[in-house]
């Protein structure tokens, strides 16, 4: 994604043009070149894809897509995705279910851009059942680093189509489904009587600092205040 400036770069014979606010596309081993479009320059960030990870879409969803439609292209939703995902990938407070459903996040953003496979097949109740397992895997590990590998192993679903199914039946990601779980406990320490640090530290946050942030976006009013009313 094109941050500030202009770049200009053949690809296949072709002469392409990208600019700030735009995205592209580059196959892999693609023989392209790469240069400044204007004076000033320009800046960019990038997300380099191992092409394995787009073929998980075909696991069971038909075959995955193999191609770019185009190029250069505009796309909000994938440009914001892209750069939480950047984000993520910056943050030390960020846990690795979290990170790796951002980097997820922005793939499944591209894949409206991609030249799709055969059509899918319909669903199965199979599926629901490995929602269910998922579901219980991070109740039983609620306060444990919980990745999404392991949480597609125990649903016998790809990662994409884990959070996505898990998504659909309980509006929430995995991340956010855990990050509740340790939220009420959380809760039910400070009404206990428990010290946020410690609260903290029973819950699986990385210091108090980070249930703060987190309790506080949930509840409304930080870990300590939350006590005090009680």
């Amino acid at each position: 994604m094109v941050e500030r400036g202009a770049a200009r770069f053949e690809l296949d014979a072709t002469q392409q043009r990208a600019v700030q606010g735009e995205l592209f596309v580059l196959e892999p081993e693609a023989v392209h070149t790469g240069m400044a479009a204007i004076p000033e320059g320009w800046m960019y960030k990038v997300l380099y894809i191992e092409p394995s990870i787009v073929h998980e879409w075909g696991q069971r969803d038909g075959s995955p897509p193999h191609a770019a439609r185009w190029v250069v292209f505009r796309d909000v939703a994938l440009r914001h995705a892209l750069e939480h995902a950047h984000g993520a990938l910056r943050s030390e407070a960020v846990g690795s279910l979290a990170l790796e459903e951002a980097v997820l996040g922005a793939v499944a953003a591209l894949r409206p851009h991609l030249k799709p496979g055969p059509p899918a097949r319909g669903r199965d109740r199979a599926e629901h059942a490995a929602v269910r397992r998922a579901r219980q895997h991070l109740k039983d590990r609620w306060d444990e680093r919980v990745t999404l590998p392991e949480l597609a192993a125990v649903a016998g679903l790809s990662r994409f189509e884990l959070v996505r199914r898990f998504r659909e039946q309980t509006d929430l990601t995995p991340h956010a489904f855990q990050t509740n779980l340790r939220i009420e406990r959380a809760r039910a320490l400070l009404n206990a009587g428990l010290a946020p640090a410690a609260v903290a530290a029973e819950c699986g946050f990385a210091d108090q600092p980070h249930l703060t942030r987190v309790f506080k976006r949930a509840v409304g009013v930080s870990p300590g205040r939350y006590a005090r009313a009680q």
